[in-house]
């Protein structure tokens, strides 16, 4: 005995629709010509979003593979060795990974967008040192410098995104990460070559701390704060 889904009417035998409110009849073992429409999708959303992401990232790579096999096609035929052109070739390799990785991440893919990125410039840069032989820079500078850089990035990302930041104060805390880094990277660069400790950077940490400052006692102050939202709709 067959009923409305809708209504809840009882049906008929081989009724196609409800006799009430319409609704059609479908019953799932009736047999059904070949050429017509599935009763039910073939896929989930979920499915199809994997099957179109895996479908661009084929496409990107073909993209990247073309000209990265150019390069080296090239670098052989004019120079005889590959030369000049394992840099673009690593460099299209890399950037495929730091893309493609967190394409597939279904969380968290600000974060793994940017630690994936990380690792690949990190590669990349070791890759320059080993292949150009111009000295031991990597560990020294390189290294501890991005590595700050990331660190910093992640923590103000965090912040941000559990609205401990808003606006407003995203600005200064970008400004303090600019001057941390800035006197990170000139430390660095005076213990590589033996020079003075800091050379630059107090030009430019001066005024990053002075305007971050500012700009949190400025949003510290409601009255102040009120006021240039509604004048700057910020």
């Amino acid at each position: 005995m067959a009923y409305c889904v809708h209504c809840g009417v009882k049906l008929g035998l081989n009724e196609k629709q409800c006799p009430l409110c319409h609704t059609v009849s479908i019953d799932p073992h009736e047999e059904r010509p070949a050429d017509s429409a599935p009763l039910y999708p073939t896929h989930t959303p979920e499915q199809l979003l994997t099957r179109s992401k895996r479908y661009f990232l084929i496409l990107f790579g073909i993209l990247l593979l073309v000209p990265a096999l150019l390069c080296l096609l090239v670098d052989l035929l004019i120079g005889g060795a590959v030369t000049w052109s394992i840099y673009a070739f690593t460099a299209l390799v890399l950037l495929y990974i730091a893309i493609a990785v967190p394409i597939w991440v279904d969380h968290h893919k600000t974060y793994f967008s940017l630690i994936t990125g990380y690792v690949c410039l990190m590669l990349y840069l070791k890759m320059v040192e080993c292949v150009s032989d111009s000295g031991q820079w990597f560990f020294p500078i390189v290294l501890p410098g991005v590595t700050l850089l990331i660190l910093l990035t992640l923590v103000i990302t965090h912040l941000y995104r559990r609205q401990i930041l808003g606006k407003f104060t995203l600005l200064g805390a970008i400004l303090i990460l600019i001057a941390i880094v800035c006197v990170a990277v000139d430390l660095l660069l005076s213990l590589y070559t033996g020079g003075h400790m800091l050379v630059w950077s107090p030009f430019v940490f001066a005024p990053c701390l002075f305007i971050s400052l500012l700009i949190f006692f400025i949003n510290g102050n409601r009255t102040i704060r009120e006021e240039i939202r509604r004048r700057t709709h910020f």
